[in-house]
């Protein structure tokens, strides 16, 4: 894995250089230099090989692993530590979970295993096109049935090699704008480069309720990891699924599902009818902290408008794919958001590997906890912008050279 940041920064530079950016993004004043050093200075040492957790995470150790840069990790460990500095500010539990527990915990709740080019959980693939490497996510039934649609050819009994036969002669750059027309989750791999901007929007300084109330209309895992952080500093939080579409979440481990929502409050509305609608509304508007990770114009028809909420003092954080503003039409999720972000480990020869079990997601929910938590401590509203690709490269460096095939 390529890194783009001084190659000679060391494991506590490099988290203190991580969190000074994360501070730009927080009110002026919410994170003193000297909180910067000392959480920075935290992990101090890079993990070791072999440990067990290390190689459920990337592989078995060998000699290309060996030297992989785990700069990104002591990132991800950096932004951990915000999240818990700002929660014991608040009055909640110190302690609670590592970045590594967080990168690892779910694999082995929902039975995912397995390491190389083929994600933990089996959806997502790394296949070369013509020029780089394609990130393809098939995680719904309806990714499935459109990939003659973005293929422009039939497919047959064996999907993948059909996937792997067109794309091997056409650009990747085609490939991906077909996928975002197509609402499909694929991805260049490290398309994303760190320094790409964010969206975020200021809103006006106003205190915060005690407890805020947070409305969280995310599902899956980053949103709602989001969520629980709140909770745990001491935020009452609404959780609201769709009658019709409940968080995806729900349909694995039960285990999974309660570790993220077990103390939110669950409202089950119809999102088609208009006392629904009305109830979601209702919602929004008394929450102090809105969490969702859905579409611009999802919300649009629901007659939810993110920048009236921070207009007023709200805290609205979005998670999408790869960005609220930059794409908002583009589709993105945690095994695809990664290698976009060159969270891969690159071999001297063959396809990248994955890392992890859709990483981008954890990475992306601690984050935007730490962001949030940040502004309510503030006492300062905002539209934050914490897309899983551009979230995820601001750990890892971002772009990486074309993909050997």
């Amino acid at each position: 894995m390529s890194d783009r940041t001084d190659s000679t920064l060391g494991p506590v530079p490099s988290a203190a250089e991580h969190l000074a950016r994360l501070a730009a993004r927080l009110p002026p004043g919410a994170l003193p230099d000297s909180v910067i050093e000392a959480l920075a200075a935290q992990r101090s040492r890079f993990p070791a090989w072999p440990t067990p957790v290390l190689a459920d995470l990337v592989g078995p150790p060998s000699v290309r692993l060996r030297n992989l840069d785990l700069r990104w990790l002591h990132r991800f460990e950096a932004t951990v530590a915000l999240a818990g500095w700002f929660t014991r500010q608040m009055g909640g539990p110190a302690g609670g979970p590592s970045g590594l527990s967080l990168l690892t915990e779910r694999a082995p709740i929902l039975g995912h295993r397995g390491w190389g080019p083929t994600s933990a959980g089996g959806s997502c693939r790394i296949i070369g096109a013509a020029d780089a490497a394609l990130a393809v996510n098939l995680p719904r039934v309806s990714d499935i049935e459109a990939i003659p649609a973005w293929l422009e050819a039939d497919v047959g009994d064996d999907l993948w090699s059909d996937i792997e036969r067109v794309c091997a002669g056409r650009d990747s750059a085609v490939m991906a704008e077909r996928a975002e027309l197509l609402g499909l989750p694929i991805a260049i791999v490290g398309e994303t480069d760190a320094g790409e901007a964010f969206t975020d929007l200021p809103g006006p300084s106003t205190p915060i309720a005690w407890p805020p109330l947070v409305v969280d209309l995310s599902s899956m895992w980053a949103g709602p990891l989001c969520g629980w952080y709140l909770g745990r500093a001491g935020a009452d939080v609404v959780k609201v699924e769709a009658s019709a579409r409940p968080d995806g979440s729900r349909h694995g481990a039960p285990t999974f599902y309660r570790r993220l929502n077990a103390d939110k409050h669950v409202r089950d509305l119809d999102f088609s009818a208009p006392d629904g609608i009305a109830e979601i509304r209702r919602l929004v508007r008394a929450a102090d902290i809105i969490i969702e990770g859905s579409r611009p114009r999802a919300l649009a028809q629901l007659g939810v408008d993110a920048r009236a909420e921070v207009a007023r003092g709200a805290i609205w954080v979005s998670i999408t794919g790869h960005g609220r503003e930059r794409s908002p039409r583009r589709v993105g999720f945690g095994d695809d958001a990664a290698a976009a972000a060159n969270l891969v480990v690159d071999p001297p020869e063959g396809p990248p590997w994955f890392i992890g079990d859709a990483a981008a997601d954890p990475i992306t929910g601690a984050t935007a906890a730490a962001l949030a938590l940040g502004h309510w401590w503030a006492g300062q509203g905002a539209l934050l912008d914490v897309a899983l690709a551009p979230t995820t490269a601001m750990h890892t460096g971002g772009r990486r050279p074309l993909a050997r095939f």
